[in-house]
């Protein structure tokens, strides 16, 4: 099963990915923020890794239920 991560976009949207393009590169490098395509407002935006910590139950369900497409560059 693959894992996927919630992220928020520039907007505040929240929808998971199951790629994170260059996360093992690290915020030091590239900036905490990954340029992807948002389900929500279709469009490139800067995204970051989400707190789950911090969402409650149905805003977690939600981001899992909107899926970015996978990212092709």
């Amino acid at each position: 099963m693959e894992q996927r991560a919630v992220v928020r976009c520039a907007e505040g949207h929240l929808f998971s990915t199951t790629t994170f393009p260059m996360q093992n590169l690290g915020p030091g490098r590239l900036g905490p923020g990954r340029l992807i395509r948002c389900p929500q407002c279709g469009r490139l935006r800067s995204s970051v890794l989400a707190d789950v910590q911090e969402l409650s139950a149905p805003q977690l369900a939600r981001a899992m239920r909107l899926e970015a497409a996978e990212f092709l560059a």
